[in-house]
């Protein structure tokens, strides 16, 4: 067993950190071995908007009103390279979750200009239906994930309420590129240059991992849905899907930390849209 980038210790499925919660000088040393500043130009893509009830956003919640959710994908493009953080999904999934105003993510990349082809790096924050799916529909790209998620989701989740939350035959077919090595299977934290690296965190599924992007102006911080909402990490609250709740604390203290004299952004939240900046057709642009 040995340590990782925070001071995580892994072994297997379990990941724990080697002295409690991260301290300023974990993330000292975490920056002390990022890449440079990234160079890159930032959209994010939203495929559709949903409600659901504050208790199911925020664990123990005794609130049954509906709040809004947004779908987001982001697109990370350095010239004719481009790089997704989640894929979104198809349109039949958002039929089949309720989800609306939905927007299928190959035409939002061409509002960009950004063939499906284009696509060279996708880089998965977890499993689940709404941030990974059809991996079929990007054919040179590869694809980067958590060792502990795919694991998860194509054994033994299989067979448990959690792994509905997981589209099946997209699974499947990420099984199947595995195979044919276009799958990274991370077991944890890695910087994959050009100034983005990803931190596994868990909690909300076996795998999940926050991406973190060094821009011109500081680091940027994708939490995804290790924090649904901005009210989640300020509250210390999970969502209602949770794996690992001490994870889930952690990775909290985590996103708070990266984001130090940044910004961060969380899974669902439509407020993230007042940072970004509307360009039509289901995009924003973020200044980097």
């Amino acid at each position: 067993m040995g340590k990782d980038l925070f001071g995580y210790r892994s072994s297997g499925m379990r990941h724990e950190y080697g002295s409690g919660n991260l301290s300023e000088h974990d993330l000292v040393a975490w920056g002390t071995k990022r890449i440079s500043m990234a160079n890159l130009d930032v959209y994010a893509g939203i495929v559709g908007r949903t409600k659901r009830h504050h208790c199911l956003m925020f664990h123990l919640s005794s609130r049954h009103d509906d709040i809004e959710l947004i779908y987001p994908f982001w697109i990370l493009r350095d010239g004719a390279r481009v790089t997704l953080i989640d894929t979104g999904f198809v349109q039949s999934v958002a039929l089949a979750r309720n989800v609306g105003e939905y927007r299928d993510p190959i035409d939002i990349l061409a509002a960009l200009g950004v063939a499906p082809g284009d696509v060279d790096r996708i880089v998965l924050s977890h499993l689940h239906y709404d941030h990974f799916g059809a991996p079929d529909r990007f054919p040179n790209a590869r694809f980067i994930v958590q060792r502990d998620d795919m694991t998860f989701f194509s054994g033994v989740g299989r067979l448990q309420p959690a792994g509905a939350l997981a589209d099946a035959s997209s699974v499947a077919a990420l099984e199947a590129l595995h195979g044919a090595g276009r799958v990274e299977l991370l077991d944890g934290n890695k910087i994959l240059g050009a100034g983005l690296s990803v931190v596994r965190v868990g909690g909300h599924t076996p795998g999940s991992q926050v991406i973190v992007l060094e821009g011109r102006t500081g680091p940027i911080v994708f939490a995804c849905d290790c924090s649904h909402m901005y009210d989640n990490l300020k509250t210390r609250t999970p969502s209602a899907m949770i794996y690992r709740y001490d994870e889930y604390q952690r990775g909290f203290d985590a996103i708070e930390l990266l984001a130090s004299g940044g910004r961060w952004f969380p899974g669902h939240d439509p407020t993230m849209l007042d940072e970004l900046t509307s360009l039509g057709q289901g995009l924003y642009g973020l200044t980097t």
